[in-house]
């Protein structure tokens, strides 16, 4: 019972996910059509799934602009899932970039030791338009961004794949004991 009552949650994905014959009908995906035919681009194993989440989650926090589609094009050669690769691009959006990039610069200025301070603000008074001082504190400010998006980028991308993985083996033992419940 608690199989079929399963069944419905999944069937819209594998309905939507593409098949290597569907990668055929389209003019424009036709010429990279033998490089989406490995089956772990479309499904769901234990190898697959992690490095799918891995992936969305990296490129969605180092690329804020068109994380979607880069980790799509990603997936194919790392043989991550497309669909999960691009899913999982979407926990960053204009919510989550402003703390996102604080908590990059602090990380960044932590990791360079650099004053808590934002700005020194005596070389911030010499410039005398707000674009000047805009463009000074990016100035200032942009190598602690930088590091620290990367940081967060790789520890992000380490703990998705680390819970994808146990999480696939948690879900996967539970279906073997429900078979062997079933059958015996």
């Amino acid at each position: 019972m608690a199989e079929i009552s399963r069944a419905p949650r999944f069937q819209w994905i594998t309905r939507h996910i593409p098949t290597r014959d569907s990668i055929h009908r389209y003019r424009l995906l036709r010429p990279f059509a033998p490089y989406l035919t490995h089956n772990s681009l479309w499904r769901m194993n234990r190898r697959s799934v992690p490095r799918a989440v891995a992936l969305g989650l990296f490129v969605a926090v180092i690329i804020p602009v068109m994380h979607t589609a880069i980790a799509a094009i990603l997936a194919i050669p790392t043989r991550a899932n497309i669909a999960i690769a691009a899913a999982f691009t979407l926990v960053v959006n204009p919510l989550t970039i402003p703390p996102l990039y604080y908590a990059a610069y602090r990380v960044g200025s932590w990791e360079l030791h650099h004053d808590l301070t934002i700005v020194d603000p005596h070389a911030a008074a010499h410039f005398s338009s707000e674009l000047s001082r805009m463009l000074f504190w990016i100035h200032q400010a942009s190598s602690s961004i930088a590091l620290g998006v990367l940081t967060i980028a790789v520890a992000v991308a380490i703990v998705g794949y680390g819970i994808a993985s146990l999480t696939w083996r948690y879900w996967s033992r539970n279906r073997w004991q429900q078979r062997r419940r079933t059958r015996g």
